[in-house]
């Protein structure tokens, strides 16, 4: 299950943080680090709109953050996994349709990834060889929902969104 390979992904980094742009310079943090995880939507630092879920003993408690120029503007309690879900929605999208497609391995500078395409070409989108995450996604007929890695932290690179 994805949930535990997301859990596990950020105990063995000790700290786990992607950065995935959008257009309009809008960037998802998606991350964790010992028992919190977050799901951070910043919009060209004017605003944030934020999820952050404490993970104790088998049971989430999620909060909702709105910020802007990061002063907290309001909070409040969600449904008990609202985070990981999101986390989960998007650190592995589009990898439910792989099935038994070929990728075409590509190297960059940071790591190895394999680069799927979809139908007939109008998605494609690489997953991380090393962390197992979709880092890049694009779709000729929806470009909106295209995205791009950024950046990847791990340990103490790490910073956890501000909760109060």
């Amino acid at each position: 299950m994805d949930i535990e390979k997301f859990l596990n992904l950020v105990k063995d980094n000790d700290g786990f943080e992607m950065t995935i742009g959008f257009r309009n310079d809008i960037d998802h943090l998606i991350g964790g680090t010992g028992n919190k995880y977050w799901y951070f939507v910043d919009n060209n630092g004017k605003s944030s709109d934020y999820y952050i879920g404490t993970y104790d003993n088998g049971v989430w408690s999620d909060k909702h953050y709105k910020a802007k120029k990061n002063k907290i503007e309001s909070s409040e309690s969600v449904e008990s996994g609202t985070t990981i879900n999101k986390i989960i929605e998007r650190a592995y999208y589009y990898q439910d349709k792989i099935g038994n497609k070929k990728p075409q391995r590509v190297e960059k500078e940071e790591d190895t990834y394999l680069h799927y395409v979809y139908g007939f070409g109008d998605k494609a989108w690489e997953v991380s060889e090393k962390y197992g995450v979709t880092t890049f996604f694009s779709n000729i007929n929806n470009e909106e929902e295209g995205y791009h890695l950024r950046d990847i932290s791990l340990g103490k690179e790490v910073d956890k969104p501000n909760e109060s």
